[in-house]
């Protein structure tokens, strides 16, 4: 199941307490916070949002956000797809390279929530543990993309959807094209219960195609998947018109998408 999730990077293993990480979450979240340590001293934590409830079957369940602790070393070849497309961050190799240990933050009963509390929950709990414990890098999993934690701290300033690390535009190039055929598509949507986006295109400037991308998924997110095929949004192109139209995503993790479609001469691949 697609869930919200940063794994945590430290040069040496941070030290917290689960009374100090939650007191500060509720101050950010005013959720009725109540927080579980685990038994083994591992360091692994869970925060229940008592004021918040999702309907499960026959029952009504509180989400909940974990933070769970590994012994595992960093493998910096596992972050190689995030390295690429972290564009806000220009050492991420080397702040992974370096990387001694981790801590994953990631979300719990969490699905039926609306995408905005969702959201919000997430990114409460961790700004307070990255607030806390000072981590060198911060690896989204829901956004493929590596962020420094000062610079995500700096973005809390934001709503959470336009925070670091909660939507990314993905850029690839197509070197067998003669034609320098681009797709891009944005990671953060689907794993809130949205629709994410993409473009295969060619001739245009990948910057403002980013820029349509980015703005197209803050009005999916702020009004709900109320855009559907057939219709249409402003191009970048002065007066352009571009073809929304729902299909399987061109690039993994594969799943249902908004595709936009700039028209000739401008439109790569087939649709």
């Amino acid at each position: 199941m697609s869930m919200q999730m940063a794994e945590l990077h430290y040069t040496s293993t941070p030290s917290y307490d689960a009374g100090e990480i939650a007191e500060r979450a509720e101050e950010l979240l005013d959720s009725g916070i109540e927080s579980r340590s685990s038994d083994s001293g591992s360091g692994s934590l869970l925060f229940i949002h008592k004021k918040h409830s999702v309907q499960y079957k026959d029952s009504l369940v509180p989400p909940q956000t974990a933070i769970l602790a590994t012994d595992k070393s960093t493998d910096p070849a596992a972050y190689a797809d995030r390295i690429q497309q972290s564009w806000c961050c220009d050492d991420a190799a080397e702040r992974i390279r370096t990387s001694k240990c981790s801590r994953l933050v990631t979300e719990l009963m969490a699905s039926a929530l609306e995408p905005a509390e969702r959201i919000r929950l997430f990114h409460g709990v961790l700004q307070a543990f990255v607030e806390i414990t000072d981590p060198q890098a911060i690896a989204f999993g829901h956004s493929q993309q590596i962020v420094a934690a000062d610079a995500y701290l700096e973005s809390c300033s934001l709503e959470p959807i336009q925070r670091l690390g909660s939507l990314n535009v993905r850029f690839f190039s197509i070197s067998n094209s003669d034609a320098k055929d681009m797709i891009m598509d944005t990671r953060g949507l689907d794993e809130i219960g949205l629709h994410d986006l993409q473009c295969h295109f060619r001739g245009l400037d990948p910057n403002h195609v980013s820029q349509l991308l980015f703005d197209t998924g803050l009005y999916i997110f702020e009004n709900g998947s109320v855009i559907e095929s057939g219709q249409t949004v402003a191009g970048t192109e002065p007066d352009s018109k571009w073809v929304c139209q729902f299909e399987d995503s061109l690039l993994e993790p594969k799943r249902a998408l908004l595709d936009l479609n700039p028209g000739a001469p401008y439109a790569a691949g087939g649709r």
